[in-house]
């Protein structure tokens, strides 16, 4: 896992110096770099944790009545993604677009979530004898 945080860091801190050297002379080309680096480290990250989500994700599916974990691990995914396509957005100064990315990730949460609900509430109401 050491080792993992510093090769992490590094790609990371090396990305951002070379983004200010190039921005300086050619903008356009670090706003490339800017994003082939921010999508090594998704990559590094995702390759490192898809090993352990998929047995979390394993172990749970054993368990009855866990349909509800599978939800929420599509959010997290949708909510990191989102704001990495805002953050790298706002870098840029495109706080519009930003926001509009952040709006997108919310509503796809929503939309993702709106079955867990209409379930949730089923229950209820026959709980209820409504």
């Amino acid at each position: 896992m050491t080792a993992f945080v510093i090769k992490t860091l590094g790609i990371v801190f090396i990305t951002a110096v070379l983004v200010l050297i190039i921005g300086m002379k050619a903008p356009e080309y670090a706003f490339l770099l800017s994003l082939a680096g921010g999508g090594a480290v998704m990559i590094l990250v995702l390759s490192e944790i898809l090993p352990d989500l998929n047995t979390l994700k394993t172990t749970v599916y054993s368990i009855p009545g866990s349909t509800y974990f599978s939800l929420a691990l599509k959010a997290l995914g949708i909510s990191y993604l989102s704001e990495f396509i805002a953050d790298t957005c706002r870098d840029f100064g495109q706080s519009s677009l930003a926001a509009k990315a952040e709006l997108a990730g919310k509503c796809a949460i929503f939309i993702l979530c709106i079955p867990a609900a209409i379930s949730v509430l089923e229950e209820a109401l026959h709980f209820a004898d409504i």
